[in-house]
């Protein structure tokens, strides 16, 4: 007897002692019995009685099993086993038959390891059957007779025999080949059809045995049906059986590419009668293997020749696969040509040649012709319900906008893969979050790309997609970079470890930037040396460096047609002309990420009206040490000449209005001779510091002449909002208590006040939002205290806090403390 499959054996192992049999004939039902006799269990043919333990029952119809299963007692379910379970693998099948490798190789192929058929091919194998017999081995009268206690009752036995001609079972098969409906049902319920997706199927020896010589006609009809159906492969089995050469050809022409793979095309040519190898169709598919194999030069052979002679259904596809041979020989002209002829066709085939074309458009330098081709590809693959393709050309025309420095442009084609992907694909529509991040970061707007950083991430985490998360570390190193913290950059990059190459380059040449800034040279130009294959953007790291000509980067982005790398080069070689073209460019795209690199400031000299001015605002943090940060450059309070000369600054940005100048005079230099020539000694002294005039004078009144963003303002409007996560990040901004206008306290005493209460609003706002008996709003509580000694309000809560978490002794001291300044401030 054969074993059962060793797959199987761990399942019945961990059975509960009670087992069902599939109804499918030829299962290996014999090998399930002999096993549960060995253990004990009881062995049945009707449906097993209440209270009874430990038994197999091998059921003699499906709707046995169902009937049982809605009466069935309590208790835990059986183990109920299908045909599949039963099948034997490859290597069991071999391991089998051996030594009779290729009578293994043959039977298996039509058999797919059915338990019946395995003891007839070693009977036949052993009796020394010729081995050109193989490959019809069903055929042998000694398979008859054993294949005969499988055939379904005679009444059913014409049906079956007429399905026997298709390898695959469904509604619309079993009507063309007049089987009724009800017959199926008796067949599947019998067992004499086995399931499978998509329909019913008939063990394969079982089927050729019952129809070994399928009728063309017939054969035809119903391989147009499986075709249509979505099921190929089973069409393709079929036109081979019956001989329909001819048919089978062209379905394979039509469903076969490169990407198959040497042995399966090389299977594909290896069962075609001579005469029908040398047919234009079967030259296609040599063509196929050749390139496969890669022998481009007579796969361009294979094409040529096979083209004249092709149906117009498969013209297009011959002419988008020689395209791609001539693309890769260096024949730009004819890969067009090739390319434009397939487009031309429509459908899938042309939706791939539009985006093979826009490839090498791309490659050539033709940017628009590329962009109207992947337009093209787009609608093609839209028309023909290919969400997958859609989705690549989309992705490559962002890529494409991106790489010309189309941001703005580039977001619309990100945007609806992700709308086309999102929830099926998570890998792609994590890696499409991470594009639309890094052109959100060059845009200069960070909050969104952050928002799809941490999209990236949570798919990334649910999906198990580790790769993915060395691509956020890099867009999340360029936004480091852009906020002016090259140190956080470097560690992010130096921490992503990847085998893909283009991740690695492309966090190469982020760290060369951020070791630049660093001013690490040295290991600036290591980082960039593994970087170099990425071209301009290589090189115009390298002239950053000073070891490239700037001038040369200019021009190759300009034949490049790449916008965002000439607006970078042309500000940092900064010649007057270059600064206005940069302004020029930076204005029209959008690049405001550049507008915070460390050459900005040249650009404010060519400034003249608001809407070029409002480009460079003055980004003012009081909340915490002083900061000023204007075109890409930062002021702390030391590096202003004097304190008062800082406080007249901020006291213009923080009232966002123009102020009369006796007023600012008096106030910050009362005791001053002449207060007058002080503030204007004061505005001369910011002028050289800022190397632009930040402030102009006009009727007695003085303004600043850029605008201006104030994280007291965001404070202002996030309480307005009460947006607690917001709030949380301003005040958390220093490791320490959040404090307002430390290093000008005396000077600026009423912007203090005001940005006191302001804080002490948003402390008790972001403490009052905080889950209660959370550590969060215990430590929200500590800072709201810290901040405000006073606050007894909070300190009352805090003690409720330490109550609520059975914590008396720290409730109690709490409490001893908040009762203190109570007696201190006499309010006991």
């Amino acid at each position: 007897m054969i074993d059962l499959p060793g797959r199987l054996r761990p399942r019945l192992e961990a059975a509960p002692g009670r087992v069902i049999a599939p109804v499918d004939v030829g299962a290996g039902q014999e090998a399930l019995l002999s096993w549960a006799r060995e253990r004990g269990l009881s062995v049945l043919r009707e449906p097993p009685p209440e209270g009874l333990e430990g038994w197999l029952w091998w059921p003699r119809t499906r709707g046995e099993v169902a009937r049982w299963a809605q009466t069935r007692p309590e208790g835990a379910f059986p183990l109920i086993l299908t045909g599949a379970d039963l099948l034997y693998s490859e290597g069991e099948w071999h391991r089998a038959l051996a030594p009779h490798d290729r009578w293994a190789a043959a039977t298996f192929v039509l058999s797919g390891g059915w338990p019946a058929a395995l003891p007839l091919a070693r009977v036949l194998a052993e009796g020394g059957s010729p081995e050109s017999e193989g490959e019809e081995w069903y055929r042998h009268p000694l398979v008859a007779a054993g294949l005969a206690p499988l055939l379904p009752p005679e009444a059913l036995l014409p049906a079956y025999r007429a399905l026997a001609l298709t390898p695959l079972v469904t509604p619309d098969v079993s009507a063309t080949l007049n089987v009724a409906p009800e017959t199926v049902e008796a067949l599947a319920d019998g067992g004499w059809l086995w399931a499978v997706p998509g329909g019913w199927r008939i063990p394969g020896p079982l089927r050729r045995h019952l129809c070994p010589l399928p009728g063309g006609e017939a054969a035809r009809a119903v391989a147009g049906l499986l075709h249509r159906a979505g099921h190929t492969a089973d069409a393709l089995t079929l036109l081979r059986e019956a001989a329909a050469w001819e048919d089978h050809l062209t379905l394979l022409a039509g469903h076969l590419r490169a990407g198959a793979g040497t042995g399966t095309l090389r299977a594909s040519l290896r069962v075609l009668p001579p005469y029908w190898r040398e047919q234009p169709t079967a030259l296609y598919l040599a063509g196929l293997l050749a390139r496969a194999s890669g022998d481009l030069t007579r796969a361009e052979e294979l094409y040529s020749r096979a083209l004249p002679g092709l149906t117009p259904a498969l013209r297009p596809l011959a002419h988008n696969a020689r395209g791609v041979v001539r693309a890769v020989r260096g024949n730009p002209p004819g890969a067009l040509e090739d390319f434009g002829s397939a487009a031309r066709a429509g459908g899938l085939t042309g939706g791939e040649a539009a985006h093979n074309r826009a490839t090498l458009l791309v490659q050539l330098g033709r940017h628009a012709e590329a962009e109207r081709s992947l337009d093209e590809a787009v609608a093609a693959f839209r028309e023909a319900g290919d969400l997958r393709r859609e989705a690549r050309s989309l992705e490559t025309l962002g890529g494409l906008q991106f790489g010309r420095g189309l941001l703005q442009e580039a977001l619309a084609p990100y945007g609806q893969v992700l709308r086309l992907l999102e929830d099926e694909h998570p890998e792609e529509t994590a890696l499409t979050h991470v594009n639309l991040a890094e052109v959100h970061a060059l845009l200069g707007e960070g909050t969104q790309a952050r928002t799809h950083l941490e999209q990236a991430r949570l798919l990334a985490e649910r999906s198990g997609l580790g790769q993915v998360t060395g691509w956020v570390a890099r867009v999340q190193a360029l936004l480091a970079l852009h906020a002016g913290v090259p140190q956080r950059a470097r560690d992010l990059l130096e921490a992503v470890d990847s085998a893909d190459r283009s991740l690695h380059t492309e966090t190469r040449l982020l760290l060369a930037r951020a070791y630049r800034e660093l001013g690490e040279p040295d290991a600036a130009r290591d980082a960039l040396e593994e970087a170099r294959t990425l071209g301009l953007r290589a090189g115009l790291e390298a002239a950053l460096q000073g070891d490239g000509d700037l001038g040369v980067v200019v021009e190759e982005a300009r034949r490049e047609d790449a916008r965002l790398e000439l607006a970078t080069a042309l500000l940092h070689r900064g010649e007057p002309e270059d600064l206005q073209e940069a302004l020029d460019l930076i204005r029209t795209h959008g690049y405001r990420a550049l507008l915070g690199s460390s050459a900005a400031w040249r650009l404010v000299a060519h400034v003249q009206d608001d809407a070029s001015r409002a480009l460079f605002p003055l980004v003012l943090r009081v909340l915490g040490p002083l900061r000023l940060t204007h075109a890409g450059r930062t002021w702390r309070a030391g590096d202003f000449p004097t304190r008062k000369s800082a406080a007249l600054l901020v006291a213009l940005a923080l009232s966002g209005r123009s102020q009369p100048r006796e007023a600012l005079a008096e106030r910050f230099w009362p005791d001053a001779k002449n207060p007058l020539a002080s503030l204007q000694t004061a505005v001369y002294h910011l002028r050289s510091t800022f190397g632009v005039n930040l402030i102009s004078s006009a009727r007695g009144r003085l303004t600043l002449a850029f605008p201006v963003q104030s994280d007291l303002a965001d404070l202002q409007d996030a309480l307005m909002t009460r947006d607690a996560e917001r709030l949380a990040t301003l005040i958390r901004q220093e490791a320490g208590p959040p404090d307002a206008l430390p290093d000008l306290a005396s000077e600026l005493h009423e912007e203090r006040e005001l940005a006191e209460r302001l804080l002490h609003d948003a402390l008790q706002v972001y403490a009052d939002a905080q889950p209660e008996g959370s550590l969060e709003r215990r430590d929200a509580l500590r800072t709201l205290i810290t901040a405000d000694p006073l606050n007894i309000e909070a300190r009352a809560q805090l003690v409720d806090w330490h109550l609520g978490q059975g914590d008396s002794e720290s409730a109690g001291q709490e409490r001893a403390r908040m009762n203190d300044i109570l007696k201190e401030l006499d309010l006991g």
